[in-house]
């Protein structure tokens, strides 16, 4: 309700609407945003813990190969679209779509980087650190923008409606790109700062982007 500010003639304080407002709109999205996270976090710890069974290893002992790169971000996304599809099905397609992007983002550029980081294995001249991060610098840079006009494809086969762009939010939250390939390509500060335990998390955050897309 509108707040009465002075006198006898009544005047509407416009600031207590607007916080109002924000407060119903975030009550309303706080059942959606826990659907979400429980989709996008059980979507990522599910095969962590098939993988670490596999390897003999603890959850955050993982060892981080494409195809393990792939489960793992794959799941996560998947997870957290389809709570989020489940739970807000009026933006359904919304979310669909932007899972695809997500996908696309998480696995072009690995695909990539894993490539080069395999050939660097097989010539020797480019088998060092120097080859690695520029493998690195040009699967993510090329592979974020070769996944977005997949997904945009996949999404929009007719060309209907405007391309889904790259922006600025989604080159920060490619983060999970970069660490992904620098543990990928054993880049020696990726193992000192233990980056492939900051994974599941990431990923799990790309799970609730999509789901909470609309």
């Amino acid at each position: 309700m509108l707040t009465p500010v002075s006198g006898n003639k009544i005047e509407y304080d416009i600031r207590t609407y607007r916080n109002h407002r924000t407060v119903v709109s975030e009550k309303s999205e706080t059942p959606l945003k826990i659907k979400v996270s429980a989709g996008a976090i059980a979507g990522t710890v599910l095969p962590m813990v098939y993988l670490a069974k596999k390897q003999n290893a603890k959850l955050y002992n993982i060892k981080y190969g494409v195809k393990e790169l792939l489960l793992v971000s794959t799941c996560g996304i998947a997870g957290g679209t389809a709570a989020g599809a489940i739970a807000e099905k009026e933006h359904r397609k919304q979310k669909l779509n932007e899972g695809v992007f997500q996908f696309m983002n998480a696995a072009v550029p690995t695909l990539i980087c894993g490539g080069l980081f395999e050939l660097s294995k097989k010539i020797k001249s480019l088998n060092n650190n120097i080859f690695r991060v520029g493998a690195t610098a040009v699967g993510l840079v090329a592979g974020m923008h070769i996944a977005a006009a997949m997904s945009n494809k996949i999404n929009d086969p007719q060309d209907k409606v405007p391309d889904r762009k790259l922006t600025i939010k989604d080159s920060i939250a490619n983060i999970d790109d970069a660490l992904g390939i620098l543990v990928l390509t054993k880049v020696p500060i990726a193992e000192k700062l233990h980056v492939d335990k900051i994974l599941p998390i990431i990923f799990s955050w790309c799970g609730y982007r999509a789901g909470m897309s609309n």
